[in-house]
């Protein structure tokens, strides 16, 4: 069974007791296979898997877990599954997890962070969103339909570093061009705003206002980026619809 199989069976909730059950009888050679869906965006897709390697007890699924805990996803599933796979209990830390991961050779030489690569990270985040992605590499844009019809276009940068030189995916979208008159309203929006901020970037030779967000790229879920992604096109929309009628972005 391949990975996109275990997750269409699982996805479902009227297949997925089968399909637990089919790959639990696969047992240890299913384990690769397995990895990537801690990633998914579903919930019951993540716990599923988590379930199905708590019972396998394979030490390459630790790697790939405590990836997931240092994400603060499924953090108290996650932290038994490792529990029952190791025999440790560290509770829901995942610096102790990474910690005695890497002093012991046994689980070290196996559990790899088991990171998603760049495209696949954008892939498991936009997968199911009403949205267009473009791009390769580092670069990506997200073309988002929102409810109304309008569109708004969210563009993802792989390529930034925070100050301690720690990869970012960094997400922004275009929202109109920037007028000194509003900069105080457009700063006081930015408390009313769940996922990014407000600011100003140069497009086109000229300033314009915009809307940010960023991740550590070592500890984001795609769960997050999507989140952030719609957010950013929900809001940077509104803000574009109060500076003018275009739907320009």
């Amino acid at each position: 069974m391949n990975s996109e199989t275990i997750r269409q069976g699982l996805h479902n909730i009227r297949t997925r007791s089968a399909t637990l059950d089919a790959v639990a009888c696969e047992g240890a050679t299913v384990i690769p296979e397995l990895l990537p869906l801690l990633q998914d965006r579903s919930e019951g897709v993540r716990w599923s898997i988590i379930t199905l390697l708590s019972e396998i007890g394979d030490n390459r699924a630790v790697g790939a877990l405590i990836a997931l805990l240092e994400q603060s996803k499924n953090v108290t599933d996650v932290a038994n599954a490792l529990h029952a796979i190791t025999g440790q209990d560290f509770g829901d830390s995942p610096e102790a997890w990474r910690r005695w991961a890497v002093e012991n050779a046994d689980v070290r030489n196996v559990a790899g962070a088991n990171i998603l690569s760049d495209e696949d990270l954008i892939l498991a985040a936009t997968r199911d969103l009403p949205a267009v992605v473009t791009g390769s590499n580092s670069e990506y844009g997200v073309n988002v339909t929102l409810p109304d019809g309008r569109t708004q276009q969210v563009w993802i940068d792989l390529s930034q570093q925070d100050s301690s030189d720690r990869p970012l995916v960094q997400l922004s979208t275009p929202c109109g061009q920037a007028d000194e008159n509003l900069y105080e309203s457009a700063l006081k929006l930015n408390m009313s705003i769940p996922h990014g901020a407000i600011a100003l970037a140069e497009l086109d030779g000229a300033l314009c206002f915009a809307m940010a967000n960023s991740h550590l790229r070592e500890t984001v879920h795609p769960e997050d980026i999507a989140e952030s992604i719609l957010s950013l096109a929900k809001h940077g929309d509104s803000l574009e619809q109060s500076l003018s009628s275009e739907d320009r972005y």
